[in-house]
């Protein structure tokens, strides 16, 4: 048996879990600083069409993400704006359109996500055992610069070796790309590491895929409530004994 020297986890629904609070939050806090933004700007919109124009960015997001590519924060801006009929108005790059995507970017700040049961803690037990682990993260509101934000003031960065987001690479999970840069950017190859996450198609194929050993994290709110025959586990505090034995 191959010896394991890496782990890697999915982000959402594994090391973070939304709140519907937060995230009404933030998406109330993202319409109202764009329609502020453009208001100031003269140009005629009302926030209800800001709100349309929000929801409306999901949709076109959609084809993009079935052929495993994506697009930034920066992008999901511009298709707003391009359905507000605004897209003209405002320059492809300087400091209004860095406005708008701050706007769009920074509200998770103020309407944090919290930690997984037991994340910070897992984390901790697998890099103590000596453990390289990694982050390989499907992005979607949020860009890869302000999850790493809130993954450092929720204290969980620190053991993370390595970071992959899919709007700074271009390319979402099940892509096999974005596994492969992370294990080599972790320096192992695939049959010695294991992903986890809560998405049997994105997560566990995804890894599958490359060479990787594959646990679906299956729990109330994960993306997948069928594990399909994959190796599961119902909670991250029972990753380490599951990986490491004697550490139960």
């Amino acid at each position: 048996m191959q010896t394991l020297s890496a782990v890697t986890f999915d982000l959402w629904q594994t090391l973070l879990m939304d709140t519907p609070q937060g995230l009404r939050q933030a998406q109330a806090e993202r319409i109202r600083g764009i329609h502020r933004i453009l208001a100031g700007l003269g140009v005629p919109v009302q926030i209800g069409a800001v709100e349309q124009a929000y929801d409306a960015v999901w949709g076109r997001l959609q084809p993009i993400w079935v052929t495993h590519g994506d697009l930034g924060s920066r992008g999901q801006v511009r298709i707003m704006l391009e359905i507000l009929g605004a897209n003209g108005a405002i320059p492809a790059d300087g400091p209004i359109m860095d406005a708008l995507d701050d706007a769009y970017c920074r509200p998770i700040l103020d309407a944090m996500p919290v930690a997984n049961a037991g994340a910070r803690e897992v984390l901790g037990a697998l890099t103590d055992r000596g453990l390289r682990l990694g982050l390989i993260c499907n992005t979607g509101r949020t860009p890869g610069r302000m999850l790493r934000l809130v993954l450092e003031r929720l204290s969980l960065v620190s053991s993370l070796r390595v970071l992959s987001f899919s709007d700074e690479l271009g390319l979402r999970k099940p892509h096999p790309e974005i596994f492969r840069r992370t294990l080599e950017a972790l320096g192992v190859r695939p049959e010695e590491a294991v992903h986890i996450g809560d998405d049997v198609t994105t997560d566990v194929a995804g890894a599958r895929g490359v060479g990787m050993r594959a646990i679906h994290l299956l729990h109330a709110t994960s993306a997948s409530q069928d594990s399909r025959g994959a190796e599961a586990i119902g909670s991250l505090r029972d990753l380490p004994a599951r990986l490491i034995p004697g550490s139960a």
